[in-house]
């Protein structure tokens, strides 16, 4: 297969890897998270996206955190990794979290968290073909000789206000903006910001004892990286162990791609379980971008 994108990365600016259940790992959405659970908390994600497209997307988070209620102090580790295209362009990162949590009155609370780490960027350039090649009439291998990996050092930061029915908060990541050039040039990874909260409301509860109790949330994430802007936003219904919820991914009415290509990426489906303190859910996008029949839409389950 011919790729000749790989020749762009002199200038192009990646993206960070998104999560239709971004409320499942409250770590990668925002650092302020870390400690919030006060509790021990192990979390995951595994996506597939687009497997219609040969190699499309892979990405994997794995996250854990503690509490130290006697110092209002959370910590935590988390792992990503994220692979794409033909050339298996692979992103891993490795990052240690903490977050200070301010009880501001009886039913508010304030966090702010910094995240610290290193991620390392790889490409597989066997699986490639390069100009080059074809202008020597098939060469085995390329004239090029680029780096096969970089590791660079990545610091975020967020804030977090929340109470028992909402919450809200900001997260600032990639803000020492590490350079990830695969060919010695500069080609730094731009930082992303997201704004993102939720509302909760008990729907017919009993008691607090109630197995069956029913709640309504709703839930909301805008996120900026360079000239790209998105936004998730959704509801779910849980009564008892079982919770289902729909999103839309997309602002189709305030930003447009290009010319004729309006924002509109997906609508997810959700479906969730729970028990004690065991919860897992998966999730469905159906594509209804100009890709849509062409994509088999994206896999999740956390």
């Amino acid at each position: 297969m011919l790729t000749l994108s790989l020749l762009t990365l002199k200038t192009a600016k990646a993206q960070d890897p998104e999560f239709t259940q971004f409320y499942a790992n409250p770590l990668y959405l925002n650092p302020a998270f870390t400690g919030s659970n006060v509790c021990s908390r192990v979390s995951s994600n595994l996506r597939t996206q687009w497997p219609a497209i040969g190699h499309g997307y892979s990405s994997q988070i794995l996250a854990l955190d503690h509490y130290f209620s006697n110092i209002n102090f959370g910590g935590g580790l988390m792992f990503t990794n994220d692979v794409a295209g033909t050339g298996r362009l692979k992103t891993t990162t490795l990052s240690a979290l903490f977050a200070y949590n301010a009880q501001i009155n009886r039913n508010l609370a304030f966090r702010v968290g910094i995240q610290g780490g290193f991620w390392q960027r790889s490409v597989n350039f066997n699986s490639l073909i390069f100009g080059d090649q074809l202008a020597r009439g098939g060469a085995p291998t390329s004239l090029e000789s680029p780096t096969q990996a970089i590791i660079s050092p990545d610091f975020s930061s967020g804030f977090l206000m929340y109470s028992k029915e909402y919450w809200g908060g900001l997260s600032f990541h990639h803000m020492n903006k590490p350079n990830e050039s695969l060919m010695g040039n500069d080609a730094s990874r731009p930082l992303k910001f997201s704004f993102h909260g939720g509302k909760t409301w008990d729907v017919g509860k009993e008691s607090d004892y109630d197995l069956n109790q029913r709640k309504i949330s709703v839930t909301f994430n805008y996120r900026s990286q360079l000239k790209y802007d998105q936004l998730d936003l959704g509801c779910y219904y849980s009564k008892g162990f079982l919770n289902v919820g729909l999103w839309y991914r997309g602002i189709p009415m305030f930003k447009h791609h290009a010319k004729g290509y309006p924002n509109n990426d997906a609508v997810c489906l959700i479906i969730g379980v729970a028990k004690d303190r065991l919860r897992m859910g998966y999730s469905y996008d159906q594509t209804i971008s100009w890709l849509r029949g062409n994509t088999n839409g994206a896999h999740e389950l956390s």
